[in-house]
């Protein structure tokens, strides 16, 4: 799904205090796994939740997260790209077509 990887966020956050020792650390250690484990059970027990396409608050456009406007930039940047990579082509394949005859 869309937004799957944020079950990562806590797992990763807290993965460096590992080596930090201490009953606080280790209890958000384990707090963190425990999210981890439900948001895989949760994904795997209703994928269609986690899906854009059968889950319409994962749309770009209902997104409040900061990361679906910076998709947006990303794939118009991509779309601009892909313009002017094929506008460039069209002027190499004239010139060598130029060349040619």
């Amino acid at each position: 799904g869309a937004c799957r990887i944020y079950n990562w966020d806590y797992a990763m956050m807290f993965t460096p205090l590992l080596f930090v020792p201490g009953i606080y650390t280790w209890s958000i250690l384990a707090l963190a796994l425990g999210l981890f484990v439900s948001w895989e059970v949760l994904y795997h027990k209703h994928p269609e939740r986690f899906a854009e396409n059968t889950n319409a608050a994962l749309h770009c456009a209902n997104c409040q997260e900061k990361l679906c406007a910076h998709k947006k930039q990303l794939q118009a940047f991509q779309k601009r790209l892909m313009v002017e990579l094929k506008e460039e082509l069209r002027g190499l394949e004239h010139r060598v077509q130029h060349y040619r005859d």
